[in-house]
């Protein structure tokens, strides 16, 4: 099981174990409890675009990015670069779980640059000011259907990068 300890740590937290100086101490913490005798598997996030220090690369089970605000898929290859070279880096997975950014239509975008990366990338698709009800699968209320241009925009690069046959 994957959990993620404090989302975006670097952002809006008081108590000191939840800032990006201590938040290692919670992945250790979490990282002694098991499930049916498995070790659960810890990282935690930092706002857009930033990359972990050290503290968190050591003790992180795997690297947790947000591409909110990188417009420019080069900016995701970089971050994919950075973290990599990150002091106590191992081989482990980088998984991007929010990106904000879609451009589906363009040869290249932000998921085109994670998979190029091999690095897993978060379709993070909220409701923008003024939008329908079928816009978004993160806003309240949701319409789980591929009810809008960006749903289906997104629908269509997977399958043209996985190479699904449509049913």
């Amino acid at each position: 099981m994957l959990i993620e300890i404090n989302n975006e740590c670097d952002v809006r937290y008081d108590h000191e174990i939840l800032k990006p100086q201590r938040v290692h101490e919670l992945i250790e913490r979490v990282k002694k409890r098991t499930n049916d005798g498995r070790r659960f598997l810890v990282s935690t996030s930092f706002g857009g675009g930033t990359i972990p220090g050290s503290n968190v690369v050591k003790t992180a089970d795997y690297l947790l990015l947000h591409g909110n605000g990188q417009g420019k898929p080069e900016q995701i290859t970089a971050m994919i670069d950075k973290g990599r070279k990150v002091e106590g880096y191992r081989r482990m997975p980088i998984l991007f779980n929010e990106d904000d950014h879609f451009d589906f239509d363009k040869p290249r975008n932000n998921f085109i640059a994670a998979i190029e990366g091999y690095v897993s990338w978060g379709y993070f698709d909220y409701r923008m000011k003024d939008e329908s009800f079928d816009d978004g699968y993160q806003s309240v209320p949701v319409n789980w259907s591929i009810s809008s241009l960006r749903k289906k925009a997104f629908f269509a690069k997977l399958k043209e990068i996985t190479g699904a046959e449509a049913k």
